[in-house]
């Protein structure tokens, strides 16, 4: 049973469960530590970092945080942030903005394309979350009038996945920060700035995923996370060298959202079903935190994590 988990989201984005519910199963899992990383937001850092003191479980407030770099959309996970400054809140802002754009625009694509939706179904999925794809596939399965279009897709990730990813009719593209911008916020932020399950989308191409890195490393990248359920075990080995080798620090997260089945590729890669799923393929996670501490020392964080 792993003992961290260094990426999970809330209902604050695209997760199911609430922050203190989250810090709640988590510690009945048996983690000692997490880290809290809603996409583009850290509304839910105040609920989670309080329920952890009281409970017992240490949480690392971070943010993962959509952005672009070489024409390849990224995701960049922050650690240790100061959450609370006007700068956070405004940068933010505009990105709830964005996300409200663009799924409003995913909705009338889908609409067209047959669906029973109104956009005002997805806001009240949202609550008072930034709107993700999650929420606009709950309001599509929820509705008893799309059953027949859907046929045998009844899972959020199964939803996303046919109908609005990249080259799907129905998906938009977002505004993208510059990965350049997005690590300086974090460091502006006194956060470290982990590449988020970097292996994604590159389809074992290795030498192009190095150079990619090697160009974050020249913006200032602090680290990769080399454990997630999206990567496969050479992949976890590859990143597990390169971090050695450009002296950055590595992390494993479960990129927790929901608990929900899903048909396994033949790989056995999968989106997590609880908390701390993911596989270590015999490696130690020993080394994780205490670096991580190091990392957010050089960036004047004193932090007890």
């Amino acid at each position: 049973m792993n003992k961290i988990d260094l990426q999970i989201h809330s209902t604050s984005s695209d997760g199911k469960y609430p922050p203190r519910e989250l810090v709640e199963m988590s510690k009945n899992s048996g983690l000692e530590t997490i880290a809290v990383t809603d996409h583009d937001t850290v509304a839910g850092l105040n609920e989670a970092v309080s329920a952890g003191k009281e409970l017992g479980l240490k949480v690392i407030p971070g943010i993962e945080i959509t952005s672009k770099h070489e024409d390849k959309e990224i995701h960049i996970l922050g650690y240790g942030i100061n959450f609370e400054g006007d700068k956070v809140k405004k940068l933010l802002v505009d990105f709830k903005l964005d996300r409200i754009r663009r799924a409003r625009e995913m909705v009338i694509r889908l609409k067209k394309q047959g669906f029973d939706i109104e956009f005002g179904d997805v806001l009240r999925e949202a609550n008072e979350a930034v709107v993700a794809r999650p929420h606009i596939a709950l309001a599509i399965l929820k509705n008893e009038k799309n059953k027949e279009k859907l046929g045998s897709i009844s899972t959020v990730h199964d939803f996303i996945e046919n109908f609005i990813v990249l080259g799907k009719k129905a998906y938009v593209e977002r505004k993208y920060v510059p990965a350049s911008r997005t690590t300086s916020f974090i460091h502006e932020m006194r956060g470290v700035a982990v590449w988020s399950h970097p292996a994604i989308h590159y389809e074992k191409d290795y030498p192009l995923l190095e150079e990619h890195l090697k160009s974050l490393v020249r913006l200032g990248i602090d680290g990769v996370e080399a454990f997630n359920p999206s990567q496969t075990e050479d992949e976890t080995e590859f990143l597990l060298s390169v971090s050695r080798q450009y002296k950055l620090i590595y992390t494993a997260g479960s990129d927790f959202h929901r608990e929900e089945e899903h048909l396994r590729d033949p790989s056995d890669q999968r989106p997590a079903q609880h908390v701390g799923d993911f596989k270590t393929f015999g490696y130690s996670l020993e080394e994780i935190l205490p670096n991580l501490k190091l990392a957010l020392d050089k960036r004047g964080n004193k932090t007890d994590q």
